[in-house]
């Protein structure tokens, strides 16, 4: 069924009908359908951990009691497990698995999990209580792997899956189980039917929480309870309310492969529809017939009405370009509109002679596979000269199944000849090899900075999808063309280059997400992402370099000096390039003074990075250096001794790191340190060595026989302090 509204005095009348025919057609798949079916859910919260590698959390099991009180609100039987080991969260799974499998056709299952996630060998895991990872090994024994989980749902039943991880929790985990990443990692696959959503973006860390529950799983009890919204729209929510409330630091990510529409809560007008059992079409129909029907009224009434059922639509940012103009008396007729009225009634135009009745039929001829037809056609249409962008890329998918991609390539450098608009140039480039294709756009995007599809076409040729592998550098690349190109789009300007405003919303869409994933990225920190760390040992000076990137080979000059590469760790290959793992270290004289250091490297791509400036100075080389060991080793500051019926208390290790400290102050049987011990003299050139006379020649304090502990409190020649740290006397 099609509706059609005309401009006249009973418009708003028509409207109003329009809407009230939609809300009674959504009915059917939202409440009907999807509501009547059964619905189950599994909720598991693990926070009772204890050890090194999974510490306790204080939140999981408030917040599996929260969502287990929402979902039963949105009509869920919900089992409800906490603080599970290994054996009990598979025995739940097997148990919730056989009641799905005894559930209706088209039953729900929702599983949410609250606790501690980490990914080993690639593969994501969910911690079991009582779990002892030691190694990367361990994982595959010790915790539940989420696509165990994923495929004992799938198979259970037919109908929809909802997996909701909030784990990720940020611990020692990665360290200690050498699971070489925090946080999950990216699904290579969604199982049919399913909605997957996670706590953050793949290789974050998700929050606990301040208060009584995690931020996303408030977010998810606040938002999946609004009535009407499908399950895209409340996780796109939630997505919004977590980066609020953790300033970008954590950002959900979700995977899909829905084909049903699935709304938690109906609204009205869905209840409405229920009864009367009316039937009714699919929500994308719904919202690109009400957007045909209003967006050229040039009335604010009814854009805004478009804009109120769909605030986040694919046409919202349209829609509201639109309202400002209808406002400010612009608009009027346009290619675009045109275009859109007659793709709406697929139909070919005889004698066509306008561009949008040319790109129409083009369209539609290649729908129904005459594709010689639809090539005359797009041809026809280039003859206008009209800015648009997604004709071309239609009509090259044309042209490479007819003649290849040299094929398309050849016609399109023939197309561009002699012309002067930047659509055909950008399109002709589109077509090159992936580097000339980037040396191309860049310096298209120099010439025309306003082209917005530019930059998104140069943000893909950066993205992993197409290098398989990413460098920090093309990451950054990456993050600055969607930034720019998001800016384009919030202005408005970048739907003006597409007819088919179906086509710039899924690009939209793609960019935000890939946004998503990489906000991690700190374009500052990046712009030198080389960081040096020194020792100093009585031989001399032991520099590392921290880079933030996969590298391949690292080179260092030093002044007056020509460029030498650091080598190699002996032995050691890199499991996924093959290639030996670079040597990240080298040694400078222990009389080196202030120097500026030249460090290069080429990343994981074998491109060429740097040169980047790093300073070394000894003196505060040595202080941070000193101080970071005294930190690490805390432990070890002071050792007692009884000697000749005296109780002898040694400061030896805080003597060996004098140059870090100013003073060393401490005390007996009191947290309050009111006592100093003379550490002696630093010597630059042989720091660590205990001094033969005077301060710090003796290593030792005498101290009273029944002292019970010693305090100590360092501060070091940097102005802060250690705080204070007790040492129990032996008994």
């Amino acid at each position: 069924m099609r509706w059609t509204h005309r401009r006249h005095k009973t418009g708003k009348s028509s409207l109003s009908l329009l809407l009230a025919a939609i809300f009674v057609i959504l009915a059917i798949p939202l409440a009907d359908k999807v509501r009547a079916a059964e619905r189950l859910a599994l909720v598991i919260g693990n926070g009772g951990y204890s050890g090194d590698a999974l510490s306790a959390l204080k939140n999981p099991t408030n917040d599996a009691a929260l969502i287990a009180d929402t979902l039963r609100q949105a009509g869920f039987t919900v089992d409800t497990v906490l603080d599970a080991d290994l054996r009990g969260m598979k025995r739940a799974v097997r148990d919730f698995t056989d009641t799905l499998s005894k559930a209706g056709e088209g039953s729900i299952a929702a599983v949410y999990y609250s606790g501690h996630g980490f990914q080993a060998g690639g593969r994501n895991y969910l911690a079991p209580i009582g779990a002892d990872l030691r190694d990367e090994v361990d994982a595959e024994f010790e915790a539940l792997a989420v696509d165990w989980v994923l495929s004992a749902v799938e198979k259970a039943h037919k109908g929809a899956n909802i997996v909701i991880l909030d784990a990720c929790r940020n611990t020692a985990l990665s360290r200690s189980a050498g699971t070489g990443g925090n946080g999950f990692a990216l699904l290579q696959s969604t199982p049919r039917g399913s909605f997957i959503s996670f706590a953050t973006a793949p290789g974050s860390t998700a929050a606990d929480g301040a208060g009584l529950n995690s931020p996303y799983t408030s977010a998810i009890a606040a938002e999946l309870l609004v009535p009407g919204r499908s399950i895209e729209a409340v996780f796109k929510a939630v997505r919004r309310r977590v980066v609020a409330e953790t300033g970008g630091e954590q950002v959900p990510w979700d995977h899909s492969s829905l084909t049903a529409e699935i709304t938690f809560l109906p609204d009205a007008s869905a209840a409405l529809a229920s009864a009367t059992g009316t039937a009714g079409s699919s929500t994308v129909q719904l919202e690109l017939q009400l957007w045909n029907d209003v967006k050229d009224s040039g009335s604010t009434d009814q854009i805004q009405t478009y804009l109120d059922r769909y605030p986040d639509g694919a046409f919202a940012t349209l829609a509201r370009t639109r309202l400002e103009d209808a406002r400010n008396g612009a608009g009027g007729a346009d290619v675009e509109r045109l275009f859109a009225q007659l793709a709406s009634r697929s139909l070919i135009v005889e004698n066509p002679t306008q561009p949008h009745e040319f790109y129409s039929n083009a369209r539609l001829r290649e729908i129904r596979g005459d594709y010689p037809g639809a090539r005359q056609d797009y041809l026809k249409y280039f003859a206008f000269g009209m800015p648009q962008v997604d004709p071309h890329l239609r009509f090259q998918s044309v042209l490479k199944i007819q003649e290849g991609r040299g094929g398309a390539q050849e016609i399109y450098r023939a197309l561009s000849q002699g012309r002067s608009d930047p659509t055909t140039l950008f399109a002709e480039i589109l077509l090159e090899e992936r580097d000339e294709r980037v040396r191309r756009l860049s310096a298209f995007l120099d010439a025309n900075p306003d082209f917005s599809p530019a930059l998104y076409a140069l943000s893909q040729d950066y993205g992993i999808a197409r290098l398989g592998q990413q460098s920090a550098s093309d990451k950054t690349r990456e993050h600055d063309l969607l930034s720019r190109f998001m800016e384009e789009v919030e202005t408005g300007r970048f739907l003006r280059f597409y007819l088919d405003q179906q086509v710039a919303a899924e690009q939209i869409e793609d960019a935000k997400t890939r946004l998503a994933a990489l906000s991690f990225i700190n374009p500052a920190a990046m712009a030198n992402p080389v960081r040096l760390n020194a020792m100093r040992s009585n031989q001399g000076w032991m520099l590392t370099l921290a880079i933030a990137d996969r590298t391949q080979e690292i080179f260092v000059r030093l002044p007056g000096e020509d460029e030498r590469s650091t080598g190699f760790v002996n032995g050691a290959v890199d499991p996924t390039t093959g290639r030996p793992i670079p040597y990240p270290a080298f040694e400078l004289p222990g009389n080196a003074g202030d120097t500026e250091i030249e460090v290069s490297y080429q990343d994981i791509r074998g491109e060429r990075q740097g040169p980047f400036k790093v300073s070394f100075s000894p003196g505060d080389a040595l202080v941070s250096g000193q101080k970071d060991i005294l930190e690490r080793l805390s432990t070890g500051w002071l050792s007692f001794r009884d000697w000749d019926g005296k109780l002898l208390v040694y400061f030896t290790h805080l003597i060996s790191y004098r140059c870090a400290i100013e003073e060393v102050s401490y005390g007996i049987d009191t947290e309050t340190p009111d006592r100093t011990f003379e550490t002696g003299p630093c010597d630059p050139d042989n720091p660590h060595a205990i001094p033969e006379a005077g301060p710090g020649s003796t290593v030792h304090a005498t101290i009273p026989s029944s002292t019970r502990f010693v305090s100590v409190d360092l501060l070091y020649r940097d102005g802060t302090r250690s705080g204070v740290k007790r040492f129990d006397a032996p008994q």
